[in-house]
């Protein structure tokens, strides 16, 4: 198992140094090849206004996307032809509005997915919920940067957040390239005591067997939200990436994620490396 071909969305073009910093550190580390995938969206249609008039067109996402095409189409070559990483670079001129469908029809074949999260505002031109249904429904690994700052990614140090279930099961083995590189992996359940003892020895005695030496916690919330106590962890192992099986639920016709997971990714100051 190892992360060699990876999928990076270009499109949150503010995020630009960061995504391709990331994509260098992960080309280099893996002997990755590295797909940049830039997806011009489709122009919006309204519903007619009233009776006689015909649909709204907005194309302002469209022209706003194109604009921008050349210029990160040639920082991504640059950054990939300076440290000779093999790379192709994949542009979508898109008939949808939104670009979640193009980059998912467009990531099923990688071993992982790198985008960067969006601002809580509306400064992007991206659908908010956009690593939300990326997560949810890529069935393959997303690493998750930061929506503002400079981006560390420093898999020496991994912290993974593990309760027992199909997520974090899932989760952990997608991250196994990760593990087998890192230096120090810290396994943290957060009020397992509560829970009847300390949780994940089955689990490291698995990781061993992979070559992965993990180093078991058991971190109480005292009544903080778990994904608060999960960063904070993070932060305090000084780690380069957190691990996170992402639990989600239907809502009728909308995915929505569970507390922890929502909460990890509103205030994300680490690289997260999601699973669901």
């Amino acid at each position: 198992m190892a992360n060699k071909t990876i999928l990076l969305c270009l499109n949150e073009t503010g995020r630009l140094p960061q995504l391709l910093s990331a994509a260098r550190h992960l080309g280099v580390r893996f002997n990755a090849h590295i797909r940049g995938l830039y997806v011009i969206p489709g122009v919006t249609i309204y519903p007619s206004a009233g009776y006689g008039t015909g649909p709204d067109l907005y194309d302002g996402n469209r022209v706003w996307f194109q604009d921008r095409l050349e210029k990160t189409r040639s920082d991504f070559e640059a950054v990939m032809k300076a440290d000779s990483i093999p790379y192709d670079f994949q542009m979508v001129d898109s008939s949808r509005p939104n670009i979640i469908d193009d980059v998912l029809d467009n990531g099923y074949d990688t071993d992982l997915i790198v985008a960067s999260n969006l601002p809580r505002d509306d400064s992007n031109n991206i659908d908010s919920d956009f690593i939300e249904r990326l997560v949810l429904s890529a069935g393959r690994p997303v690493l998750v940067l930061p929506a503002q700052g400079e981006v560390k990614l420093d898999l020496s140090t991994i912290v993974v957040a593990w309760k027992d279930g199909r997520e974090s099961a899932r989760a952990i083995f997608d991250a196994l390239p990760f593990l087998q590189k890192a230096k120090h992996v810290r396994l943290m359940s957060v009020d397992s005591s509560l829970r009847g003892g300390l949780e994940g020895a089955t689990i490291a005695e698995s990781l061993d067997r992979h070559g992965v030496k993990v180093e078991l916690a058991n971190i109480s919330s005292d009544g903080a939200p778990i994904g608060e106590v999960l960063l904070r962890a993070a932060k305090d192992e000084n780690a380069g990436l957190l691990v996170l099986g992402a639990y989600g639920h239907g809502r009728f016709t909308q995915m929505v994620f569970g507390g922890a997971t929502r909460h990890v990714l509103k205030n994300q100051d680490v690289p997260v490396l999601m699973s669901h």
